[in-house]
């Protein structure tokens, strides 16, 4: 009888136990996609047989750069939270 007793309640605890979807559960704890960050114009100036840049398009040049890592940074943290690490 405790037998009988014991495996009711094992397989009555074990039927309310609802297991969550794999799928469900990783989209919404994912982090978002970032978006590509929007390039600022940069012209380069062909000058005395090479290029030249303004002060405020090597800022632009130099902006660029910091925002595109940065977008690389975030890309890779997402790939490593898909991968597992």
């Amino acid at each position: 009888m405790l037998i009988a007793l014991t495996i009711f309640s094992v397989a009555s605890c074990a039927s309310r136990i609802a297991i969550p979807d794999t799928e469900a559960v990783l989209s919404a704890i994912a982090p978002p996609v970032p978006a590509l960050p929007e390039p600022e114009p940069v012209r380069f100036e062909d000058r005395d047989g090479g290029l030249w840049l303004s002060y405020g398009d090597y800022r632009a040049l130099e902006r660029n750069i910091v925002a595109m890592r940065e977008h690389i940074a975030k890309l890779e943290a997402e790939n490593e939270f898909w991968r597992g690490r």
